[in-house]
């Protein structure tokens, strides 16, 4: 068996075991008739049935790794192909050796696919959807990322300009759950890359509509600018709408899967922050001085009514924000971290 999933015959994934086609047929229970119409066709997979697939894995070895490493190799060449005649080149190095897992990153090609093909369905709504999630995002990251070597696409600007084409044909309808979902994480990806803000991409929609994307937006932008003053108008936005605050405490939550994703934006009385709780942490470290603010001054304290106890994680969370607040030029910023501390050293 090749580690790629290059396509090989049965008799050739079994001969370095030293077993042959009677062999085979003794260990997996299968007749020797069926093993043999399988044993020198390189299509094999294709011919098998799903019950006598399952004695041949459960008993051969290779057969296992074999099949799980074709799969994802058939169903990578079909969407670089695809992509291919859509304008889209797919770095097979950066794919290959992304940590992100291979499946994530085959569903965020697919997506793509939508995307540039501007499929504005509910299916295509219900997909991109279906990324609000903390690997799941990883995956788009790589989508969308222009780093060499990283990103999945040599060139990702005919992703960007379609996704902007795309975002606001998903909202059709008055209210959309999965179409909420997709508008902001396609802002949210455009947004870190380019840095564009709300107004900057021309979209007009309607209630929750306005208040989730805008969180995509700022989001990303703060990543991408370092820009303090949008997380502090971020911060006076919450202040002033409770829509806004609502869905900013939904957010984390749901991502992490602290909480389940609920077509009504809600969340149980009751709610342990453990998995959020280390994103935050993960973030503290690894963004920039504006996204630290905007977690000091805005989500921690939201996330403090839900659940005193942060998870758990009280005093890594005191440590982490001991550690970045100090380093901070902004004097603002580390005012309201010293702020933060000295609340959490209250709980601790």
């Amino acid at each position: 068996m090749t580690a790629d999933g290059e396509p090989k015959s049965l008799s050739e994934i079994t001969k370095g075991l030293g077993l042959n086609m009677s062999d085979v047929a003794a260990f997996s229970g299968l007749d020797e008739s069926t093993i043999f119409r399988l044993w020198d066709n390189t299509e094999w997979l294709d011919r098998v049935t799903g019950r006598s697939l399952q004695s041949l894995m459960s008993s051969v070895p290779g057969i296992a790794e074999y099949s799980m490493a074709h799969a994802i190799r058939k169903r990578r060449d079909v969407l670089v192909g695809d992509l291919h005649r859509e304008g889209l080149t797919v770095d097979l190095a950066a794919l290959e050796g992304s940590d992100v897992t291979q499946q994530h990153l085959l569903n965020a090609l697919e997506a793509a696919l939508h995307i540039v093909r501007g499929e504005a369905t509910q299916k295509t709504s219900s997909f991109i959807a279906r990324f609000w999630g903390r690997e799941q995002d990883r995956a788009l990251e790589a989508l969308y990322s222009t780093q060499p070597g990283s990103g999945l696409l040599n060139d990702p600007q005919v992703l960007f300009d379609s996704s902007i084409d795309l975002a606001p044909r998903l909202n059709r309808k008055t209210y959309s759950f999965h179409s909420i979902l997709a508008l902001n994480i396609l802002t949210h990806q455009v947004s870190k890359v380019t840095g564009a803000l709300e107004a900057d991409l021309g979209f007009e929609v309607p209630g929750r509509q306005t208040a989730f994307m805008m969180r995509g937006v700022v989001m990303g932008s703060l990543i991408s600018s370092n820009d303090i003053e949008l997380a502090e108008r971020y911060r006076k936005e919450l202040d002033a709408t409770p829509v806004y605050a609502a869905l900013e405490e939904w957010a984390f939550p749901t991502y992490t899967r602290d909480g389940r994703i609920s077509s009504d934006f809600t969340l149980p009385s009751s709610l342990s922050l453990r998995n959020t709780a280390t994103e935050v942490l993960r973030e503290i470290a690894v963004y920039n001085d504006a996204y630290l603010y905007y977690l000091v001054s805005t989500y921690i304290p939201l996330a403090l009514k839900r659940d005193p106890a942060f998870g758990g994680k009280i005093t890594e969370l005191i440590q982490a924000i001991e550690l970045r607040g100090a380093d901070c030029r902004d004097r603002r910023i580390r005012q309201t971290c010293n702020v933060l501390v000295r609340r959490l050293k209250g709980i601790a």
